[in-house]
């Protein structure tokens, strides 16, 4: 009888903070603008688009990015030099959507980013720079 409230309590705390991690887990996510997402961030966003499954924060290294020529295609990405930023892009056709970035890559995956998720994204806080 003792083994088993043993038992039952031990089940019932790992129940309880079972559920207390997943609620700070949730409240970790920060809203950011699209066009400030780089680093982990941006790659942890093209990975919730891409990706079989959402990674988690700390395992974002095991992750594959995808190829910025293969999101050009499938999203019709519109990417070019720009004159004020290093480079401009977009999936909408439309000035005002447009994604600078200071690489090809970065502006592609915020045009793509944008595109899925709109101009905020929320996103773990400790892959924020």
């Amino acid at each position: 009888m003792w083994l088993h409230r043993q038992a039952t309590d031990v089940l019932r705390i790992s129940a309880i903070a079972a559920k207390g991690i997943e609620r700070y887990a949730m409240s970790r996510l920060v809203s950011i603008r699209t066009e400030e997402l780089a680093g982990p961030a941006l790659d942890w966003a093209i990975n919730a688009i891409e990706g079989d499954q959402q990674p988690v924060a700390g395992q974002l290294d095991l992750f594959a990015l995808p190829d910025a020529e293969r999101l050009i295609t499938k999203y019709g990405v519109w990417v070019d030099v720009g004159h004020r930023h290093q480079w401009l892009a977009d999936t909408t056709n439309d000035p005002f959507n447009r994604q600078i970035g200071e690489t090809r890559t970065i502006a592609v995956f915020r045009a793509v980013v944008f595109a899925q998720c709109g101009a905020t994204v929320k996103v773990p806080a400790e892959l924020i720079q």
